[in-house]
C-alpha cells in the first residue's frame, strides 16, 4: 500500500523534476518552444521577445503583473494565476478574488505556474525577461516591452488582446474610453490647459511624482491639464520631490496618490506637517486623495477608466458651486 503523504512526497518530486526539465531545455535551445497540443489552433503573435504561437482562444491564462491583469478581466478572461503586489488590487474588486496567487511583486514561483497547467503566459519584457526561457518552455509566453508607462499602455492592451484573442473587443472598449475622454474634456468649465494639476505620493522615499512619462502623467496630458513645471519632464517616469519645494508640490489641482492598505506609510505624517498646510492648494482645498493600485500600477485600460471618473469626482468636490 501507497501511504498519501508518500503519493504527496513522489508528485513533489516529479513536479521539480520537470522543472529541472524545462531549465536545462531552456539552455540548450535558445528558440523555445511551448509545448502545445497539435489538435488546438493557433495564431502567430509578434511581441517584445520575437513571435510565438498561441492558442486561438487560451483558456487558462496566467498573468505576471497588473497591466495584464486589468487587461484580461476588461476583456472578460478570469487568469487561472496572478501575481499580486501586496493586496488585490482594490478597483478590480471582487473580479480578482478567486484568482490563484502565483507570487508576490516580480517573483512567480515557477512550481505553482506549472501545476495551474496554463495555456497562455502574459507579462512584461522590462519587469520579466530573466524569466522569459522558463517560461515560454512552461506554456506560450507574450510579453510588452515596457510596464504600461505613458503613450504605450494602449498599445499593450492591443498585444494583449490579440494574445487573447480579443482584438476586436479591445478596439470598441478603446473606443469608448475615447469616448469618456472626450465627454469629460468637453464638461471641464475653463480650458484644461490653464489649469496647472500636481500629483504627489507620500513614500518613505520621499515624495514621488509622477511625470508626464507616466502612466497617470499620460491620462492627464490627454484630457489637456497642464502640470506642475517640477513634475513636466518626459526623459523619466517620476522625480522626487523634497518636502520643502513647494512649488513642485503646487497646482490649481492636487492628486494625492494613497492605498489604505499601503503598510508603513508616511502619508499622515505628510499632511500634518505645517509645510502641507502652507500650501496654496490645500488652502484652496483643491486636493483629492486617489489610489495608489489605480494612479501607479493598473496601467491598462479599467486603471485608465478609473483615473477619467476620478478626475471627474475631483472636478465636482472643488469646484466653487461644491
Amino acid at each position: 500500500m501507497v501511504y498519501p503523504t508518500r503519493i504527496a512526497s513522489i508528485r513533489a518530486s516529479l513536479l521539480i523534476l520537470t522543472i529541472g526539465v524545462l531549465l536545462a531545455a531552456c539552455q540548450q535551445n535558445s528558440t523555445p518552444t511551448p509545448p502545445l497540443d497539435s489538435g488546438i489552433p493557433t495564431k502567430s503573435v509578434d511581441h517584445a521577445m520575437g513571435t510565438t504561437e498561441v492558442p486561438v482562444s487560451p483558456q487558462r491564462v496566467i498573468v505576471l503583473d497588473t497591466t495584464p491583469l486589468d487587461a484580461a478581466i476588461a476583456l472578460g478572461i478570469e487568469p487561472v494565476g496572478t501575481i499580486q503586489y501586496g493586496a488585490p488590487p482594490g478597483y478590480l474588486k471582487e473580479t480578482v478574488e478567486n484568482i490563484e496567487v502565483i507570487g508576490q511583486y516580480n517573483q512567480p514561483n515557477l512550481e505553482t505556474i506549472l501545476r495551474l497547467e496554463p495555456d497562455l503566459i502574459l507579462g512584461a519584457k522590462s519587469i520579466s525577461a530573466q524569466l522569459y526561457p522558463q517560461l515560454s518552455q512552461i506554456a506560450p509566453t507574450v510579453f510588452i516591452e515596457g510596464a504600461g508607462q505613458s503613450w504605450d499602455w494602449q498599445n499593450n492592451f492591443r498585444l494583449f488582446a490579440e494574445a487573447l484573442g480579443e482584438s476586436q473587443q479591445a478596439e470598441q472598449l478603446l473606443a469608448e474610453y475615447q469616448q469618456q475622454l472626450e465627454a469629460l474634456t468637453e464638461a471641464i468649465d475653463q480650458p484644461p490647459e490653464t489649469i496647472s494639476v500636481s500629483v504627489v505620493s507620500s513614500t518613505q522615499q520621499g515624495l514621488v511624482a509622477p511625470t508626464l512619462s507616466s502612466f497617470a502623467g499620460s491620462i492627464l496630458k490627454d484630457v489637456g491639464f497642464k502640470r506642475n513645471s517640477a513634475q513636466a519632464i518626459d526623459d523619466q517616469f517620476f522625480v522626487i520631490l523634497s518636502d520643502e519645494n513647494l512649488a513642485g508640490i503646487e497646482g490649481d489641482m492636487l492628486f494625492l496618490i494613497h492605498n489604505p492598505e499601503w503598510e508603513n506609510t508616511p502619508k499622515d505624517e505628510f499632511i500634518s506637517d505645517p509645510l502641507w498646510s502652507q500650501l496654496d492648494v490645500v488652502k484652496a482645498g483643491a486636493v483629492c486623495e486617489v489610489a495608489g493600485d489605480v494612479w501607479n500600477s493598473g496601467r491598462s485600460l479599467l486603471s485608465a477608466q478609473q483615473i477619467l471618473q476620478d478626475i471627474e469626482t475631483c472636478l465636482d468636490a472643488t469646484s466653487p458651486e461644491a
